[in-house]
């Protein structure tokens, strides 16, 4: 039995080694999840991205309908085809910049010397929206190296988590009195400086030029940003964590062990929303040419996506793409098979939005046009495989499912970024 066979198989226990301790992430209902006020569940949305894309020719398929036959990459999703809808002729229309398209693939704006505020992500988007309503405005996980795909509204990178030990620790296990003293001084201090920059700022205000002002102005909105998430942090540090029984046993192998790296990751998002610990997720599979550990793959990541049409490198890049969808069917099953009980009617998936995008729909060329795309639950009502060529021959802006899915998740807005409207799922 593979190591990927061992972890996937087991749905309700993962395992990781933190701090010394091995600990095991227990079966669903060992989550204490808060306390709601009201039964209103709210909507999540879980962004996953693969840097280096998915081989066309196996990922689209070939007709369009509601009862279209599934690709050979899309086979995992086979058991909830009515969940889901897949995309084609969708990108980003100015974006060009090949590998480095991964840094837009959640904007459609290139952030390198875009103006602030212009290449925010559509994550950073929804987590403005929610703010510290949870403990976590947003998360952020990666495997096999930082995708570097959202952006703040002034123009910072956010954080991805590519250690487990380290999201566990961050969602789950309790600060010692010692730390969240230390972090509380922290804080004060970084609130004085803050106190201090916004006034010297605004001194500087009276005397600056048009010419200036521009620069001055993003340079406000940074402090505000600062102040509200130093705001929220002070809010949730005497919070109880939710609790998580763990015991014993395994670790991956590397990090490139996606069959151990992958699931568990996917095991933290979904614990992470069954406990309303964030409501915006990202997942990213990172670029890179070492030897991803999975059966059948024996050559270098980056190496397969330039296949050449070389049958046996198309095969392993293959078994790469399907294991992809593979992860993201095992999580949207997770949340299918939630009840939300007496939150609500309906299932954890019917409160999720999971994307499956990426910024290249080529990567042998490095194209950046026709990108694979997938939308899965979140009560839309889901359309099989979609054309989504316009009368002019022109693709749809991806902005416009983005603009669709920030709408159903809560956010007042007409248009997100180059958007030029919305995609019926309604």
């Amino acid at each position: 039995m593979t190591n990927q066979s061992k972890v996937a198989g087991n749905g309700r226990r993962l395992f990781l080694k933190a701090a010394g301790v091995s600990i095991a992430l227990p079966p669903l209902q060992s989550v204490a999840a808060p306390a709601r006020g009201n039964t209103d569940e709210p909507m999540r949305i879980v962004c996953i991205s693969s840097a280096l894309g998915l081989y066309p020719g196996a990922f689209f398929p070939k007709s369009f309908s509601d009862d279209y036959e599934l690709s050979p990459t899309l086979q995992p999703l086979a058991k909830m085809r009515d969940q889901f809808t897949v995309f084609s002729h969708m990108d980003h229309p100015g974006i060009f910049s090949k590998h480095g398209a991964m840094k837009s693939v959640l904007s459609g704006v290139d952030p390198g010397g875009a103006p602030t505020g212009t290449a925010v992500s559509m994550d950073q988007v929804a987590a403005d929206h929610v703010g510290y309503q949870t403990r976590f405005p947003s998360l952020h996980v990666c495997v096999g190296g930082s995708l570097g795909a959202s952006w703040t509204r002034s123009g910072i990178k956010v954080r991805e988590h590519g250690d487990p030990r380290d999201l566990f620790k961050l969602l789950f296990v309790k600060d010692s009195e010692a730390a969240i003293r230390s972090r509380e001084k922290d804080l004060r201090e970084q609130g004085s400086i803050l106190d201090l920059l916004r006034a010297q700022a605004k001194q500087f205000e009276r005397r600056t030029n048009p010419s200036d002002k521009a620069k001055l102005d993003e340079y406000l909105t940074a402090i505000r940003e600062a102040e509200i998430k130093l705001q929220g942090m002070q809010r949730w540090l005497h919070q109880s964590k939710p609790t998580v029984d763990y015991d014993a046993t395994g670790h991956p192998h590397s990090d490139t062990d996606y069959g151990f790296l992958a699931p568990l990751m996917f095991d933290l998002l979904f614990l992470a929303i069954q406990s309303d610990s964030s409501r915006v997720f990202t997942a990213g599979f990172g670029m890179h040419n070492r030897t991803i550990e999975l059966d059948g793959v024996t050559g270098g990541y980056h190496g397969l996506s330039h296949h050449g049409n070389v049958p046996a490198q198309l095969r392993q890049l293959q078994i790469i793409d399907k294991f992809y969808v593979d992860q993201m069917a095992r999580f949207m099953s997770r949340l299918a098979d939630t009840s939300l009980g007496d939150r609500g009617n309906g299932t954890l998936l019917d409160k999720t939005m999971v994307l499956f995008g990426t910024g290249l729909g080529d990567a042998a060329r490095h194209s950046n046009r026709d990108l694979p795309t997938v939308i899965a639950g979140g009560g839309l009502k889901h359309r099989g495989h979609v054309d989504a060529k316009l009368a002019t021959g022109q693709r749809t802006p991806l902005n416009n499912l983005y603009t669709t899915m920030l709408q159903n998740f809560g956010v007042q807005i007409e248009r997100f970024n180059n958007a030029t409207g919305t995609v019926d799922l309604s």
